[in-house]
């Protein structure tokens, strides 16, 4: 190829500017790459040539490198073993012991995708089977070779009925095998075609094998990794702590591909967000999720700290409802509850417009969300009362309403810290206004999912961070019921059947497409009220620099400096 060619310079130019490279290192990429071929190569083979050329650039230290970096989280982790566990708490956690495959960063234009454990890969034309070629310098903290053979061991833990995953093993999909083609080289195979699979193989922490084996089921309080930092441990009820990795060389270009430069982060469990912005303020930690929105507007000015409000791709907060309970098996009374909602008030009175009002099953940076559905409800306490009362729920002379002598009642299981105690509180009071009475009872992680996954409640709360409206097969697929994350317990296997279709379907817009129906579909069955989109709202305090984050908003301490 001509090495003057003006649309490949403009490229890889493009390219040199969305990594940072600086002066020498881009020269010596575009030399590199040009001599190579450019665009003759793959878009995986120009991202490995790009973290070879930005080189120490990305590992420069600064900071105290003695420093210990403490988080604030809200969630007792289930399990610390990224293939169990679907928390947000543990995904946190995980970005610091576990590296994947490939890394999906924000902000980084039409190449999202960058070498992680795998160099580079293929995706074959059907999406039936993705192929990495493999780093050859990783080993696992326990110093186990990082190999093909790790990679097959992880996806086929992910899977094991034994591992009782609740969100890895839904977002890795119709999963056949891997195939070990050699050391180096694993091929992901699949039974039907898995569109989803590149973006969500950046959120599959890739495990030791020798540690599961070693420890069996007790590797979620033992989680062994080749991340930038080295599990050290986790007092229950306390706090889990990390320490640097020395050997680590292969992180992400535009993160660090060095040892981080903090010695220690301890994610500190706190589950009260007074609590932990008390701990920011005395300066007990730098970094805190889901402080209470007043107390954010509070220190907007004060240049102690600093606020992150990091969008993210997923599924808004929300509350579910049973659709197995009565009387909310009654789309009719699910319908009101939709009408019965106040957004713009809970949004207005909690949160100082921190937030959007959410309208549908996916945030709108998320693909297949669709502005159509901001159409189906709207804020309407008297429609939520004529649906009512279709339903055989009249009013008595309180003004609570009734069926056969019957009081409409309503169970809330709350998630305590979680977020939404004043959201609770506030659709509390909305229902109460047409007629339905609510009571609230808060329980903690881990035993509010198996209260959820019996079906106790009427009510849920929670948000699902993830990068593919894939993750709707997690949370409404039948098979997902009783011990997934179904606690909608809705089960629809045409819904189902659906969901499998869209990710069996590689053109992207057909597949868009095909999301948009299933956005529709659910959000019609009334089975989650929306209440905000995510994002992620987190309070630092300044002297914590270098953060970064993931596309679905979990930080990211590779490069973080004190």
């Amino acid at each position: 190829m001509d090495r003057a060619d003006p649309d490949l310079s403009r490229l890889l130019n493009a390219m040199a500017d969305d990594a940072g490279l600086n002066h020498l290192s881009r020269r010596r990429f575009l030399k590199a790459a040009l001599a190579l071929g450019g665009t003759a190569l793959s878009g995986s083979a120009l991202l490995a040539l790009l973290e070879a050329c930005a080189g120490g650039s990305s590992t420069t230290t600064t900071g105290n490198t003695n420093a210990t970096v403490t988080m604030a989280v809200f969630q007792e982790p289930d399990t610390l073993d990224p293939s169990a566990s679907g928390l947000i708490t543990v995904g946190a956690i995980s970005h610091c012991i576990f590296d994947t495959l490939i890394w999906d960063l924000p902000g980084h234009g039409n190449n999202p995708f960058y070498p992680g454990l795998a160099a580079s890969w293929d995706v074959s034309p059907d999406a039936t089977s993705y192929t990495f070629k493999l780093r050859k310098d990783v080993k696992f903290h326990d110093g186990t070779p990082f190999n093909a053979q790790a990679v097959k061991f992880t996806f086929d833990h992910i899977v094991d009925p034994n591992t009782k995953s609740k969100s890895a093993a839904g977002s890795l999909g119709p999963y056949q095998e891997t195939q070990v083609v050699d050391d180096y080289t694993a091929k992901v195979v699949f039974k039907s075609a898995n569109a989803a699979f590149m973006n969500e193989a950046a959120g599959f922490g890739m495990v030791s094998p020798t540690a599961v084996q070693k420890f069996g089921a007790d590797f979620g309080h033992n989680p062994v990794g080749t991340g930038p930092f080295k599990f050290k441990e986790y007092i229950v009820g306390q706090h889990v702590t990390v320490e640097r990795n020395p050997d680590y060389n292969w992180g992400p270009t535009p993160l660090r591909t060095g040892p981080p430069q903090v010695k220690t982060v301890v994610f500190r469990i706190l589950a009260d967000p007074g609590t932990r912005f008390n701990a920011l303020k005395t300066g007990e930690i730098q970094l805190a999720p889901n402080i209470n929105p007043q107390d954010i507007q509070s220190i907007k000015s004060d240049s102690t700290f600093k606020v992150y409000n990091v969008a993210s791709t997923g599924m808004p907060w929300n509350i579910m409802v049973n659709a197995t309970k009565a009387p909310t098996d009654d789309p009719l009374v699910r319908q009101a509850l939709e009408y019965a909602t106040d957004q713009a008030t809970i949004i207005k009175t909690l949160y100082f417009g921190l937030y959007t009002a959410a309208d549908s099953v996916y945030t709108p940076l998320t693909p297949g969300y669709d502005p159509a559905t901001q159409a189906l409800y709207k804020y309407d306490p008297a429609k939520a009362g004529a649906l009512l009362d279709q339903a055989g729920w009249t009013k008595g002379s309180n003004g609570m309403r009734q069926k056969n002598g019957q009081a409409l009642k309503l169970s809330f299981i709350n998630i305590s810290g979680f977020g939404f105690d004043g959201i609770s509180q506030l659709m509390q009071s909305q229902f109460k206004d047409v007629g339905i009475a609510v009571d609230i009872s808060d329980q903690s992680f881990p035993a509010v999912a198996d209260a959820y996954n019996r079906g106790d409640h009427h009510l849920a709360d929670f948000f699902y961070y993830d990068v593919d409206p894939y993750f709707t097969r997690a949370l409404f697929g039948c098979d997902q019921i009783a011990h997934g994350f179904n606690w909608e317990h809705y089960c629809n296997p045409d819904l189902t059947a659906m969901i499998d279709k869209a990710n069996a379907t590689p053109d992207n817009n057909a597949r868009t497409a095909l999301y948009k129906q299933i956005g529709q579909i659910i959000m019609k069955a009334a089975v989650i009220i929306p209440i905000y989109n995510s994002s992620g709202l987190f309070v630092g305090t300044s002297s914590l620099k270098g953060l970064a984050f993931t596309v679905n908003a979990f930080p990211l301490f590779h490069n973080a400096s004190m």
